[in-house]
């Protein structure tokens, strides 16, 4: 914050404020220069100065590359919806936009906070944006389930709580061998690949679409 409000109005001045946050970066965090020159945000460009480093096989879908334009990204309405609306904000109030994210991109939803510092220029459209997002959580987006039986969800809500299969039979009545039949039967409805990847995608199922 303190490099946005030295820097000046010309280009320069993102690379100042990313080499005055580099040190301090966290694996969960990305950052991101934004070229905001053209009228049409499609034709912004993306350049990623620091990617997210915490080992995840759902942050293939993450934006890599520098000068990328936004036309070109994965997925439009994430880009359009989450990106762009969160720049154009920054831009039109002249200050850093902070807030919460909430989005879909592809087949992954992601939590996170962000921070978007906009380049002190005037004019109609600021030259660039420096983004700082950290990533709170990333979840897989879940396909319709068949709705499950009363055992169903009182399985799978004390399996979010952590109790193992004999604990859930004690609390509920049921014999542990028929606990592990419904959380087999449970894994195939959600096509999990496992009871810890069944308890995430309960979670993601129970939040609901974006």
């Amino acid at each position: 914050m303190d490099a946005w409000i030295s820097a000046g109005a010309d280009t320069d001045g993102a690379d100042i404020i990313c080499a005055s946050v580099a040190d301090y970066l966290a694996p969960d965090m990305i950052l991101t220069v934004t070229g905001t020159a053209a009228t049409d945000p499609l034709d912004w460009t993306l350049s990623l100065i620091r990617g997210y480093e915490v080992p995840s096989g759902l942050a293939d879908i993450l934006p890599a590359g520098t000068d990328l334009p936004f036309r070109h990204l994965l997925d439009r309405q994430f880009t359009l919806g989450t990106m762009v609306a969160g720049r154009q904000r920054a831009i039109a109030q002249a200050r850093p936009e902070i807030e919460s994210v909430d989005g879909c991109l592809s087949n992954v939803r992601m939590f996170g906070d962000r921070i978007i510092l906009p380049s002190r220029n005037t004019g109609r459209h600021g030259s660039w944006c420096v983004s700082l997002v950290r990533i709170r959580c990333l979840l897989p987006t879940t396909k319709p389930a068949p709705e499950p039986d009363i055992a169903e969800l009182a399985i799978l809500q004390l399996l979010r709580e952590g109790y193992t299969a004999r604990d859930i039979g004690v609390r509920i009545g049921l014999s542990p061998r028929t606990v592990e039949h419904k959380l087999e039967k449970l894994k195939a409805a959600f096509g999990a690949r496992s009871v810890a990847h069944l308890a995430t995608l309960s979670i993601a199922s129970a939040i609901g679409p974006r």
